[in-house]
């Protein structure tokens, strides 16, 4: 069964990392023309209905856009913590033994 994921929704880090995250489960081949993504889907369990597999596969795709989502919008509050993590470490030596 083929699948049809707009790339300028999901982007191919999203995909990719679900193609994987599911490769247990489901087999994938990926056929890319310009901002639409085919993407041909084949359970390897005998337990997934083709049902259960796309339903899986835009569950673990929106889990990964969500995620990206987070990290874009808190990228600038980590570095700010990182900042002051390390900022009185003036003793910083990278020849620890």
């Amino acid at each position: 069964m083929n699948i049809t994921v707009d790339r300028k929704i999901y982007s191919d880090i999203c995909i990719s990392k679900t193609v994987y995250a599911l490769s247990k489960d489901i087999c994938c081949q990926r056929h890319i023309n310009d901002d639409i993504e085919t993407i041909e889907v084949e359970s390897q369990s005998d337990t997934l209905t083709d049902d259960m597999t796309v339903k899986l596969f835009w569950q673990t795709l929106n889990d990964y856009k969500n995620r990206e989502i987070i990290a874009t919008e808190t990228k600038e509050i980590r570095i700010l913590l990182y900042a002051k993590a390390f900022a009185d470490c003036d003793t910083f030596d990278e020849n620890i033994d």
